[in-house]
């Protein structure tokens, strides 16, 4: 049960509170590749987090609408230097 990262340059704060929640681990795509708005969310992802620094809008549409389409959370957050996310909190309420 990976928790999927899309965008911004560092996401170990949102790593750290993911294996302290006891969440499993974090796949990260980075959002600068070409291949990344090719690429599909695996069968195993709980929840989506975008950090819409250094994301396109083409990604973010097509990460946001697959979530969608099968009854994923998606959570935003501005920028990956705003305080860590607690996925661990956002995962509570969903499950």
């Amino acid at each position: 049960m990976a928790i999927l990262v899309v965008g911004g340059d560092s996401v170990n704060a949102i790593t750290e509170r993911a294996y302290a929640g006891g969440h499993g681990c974090v796949e990260h795509w980075s959002g600068r590749k070409t291949r990344d708005p090719v690429k599909a969310i695996s069968r195993k992802t709980p929840a989506v987090v975008v950090v819409l620094d250094q994301v396109n809008h083409t990604l973010a549409r097509k990460v946001r609408a697959e979530a969608i389409r099968r009854g994923l959370p998606v959570f935003f957050q501005k920028r990956g230097r705003q305080p860590p996310l607690d996925v661990t909190q956002w995962l509570v309420r969903i499950a």
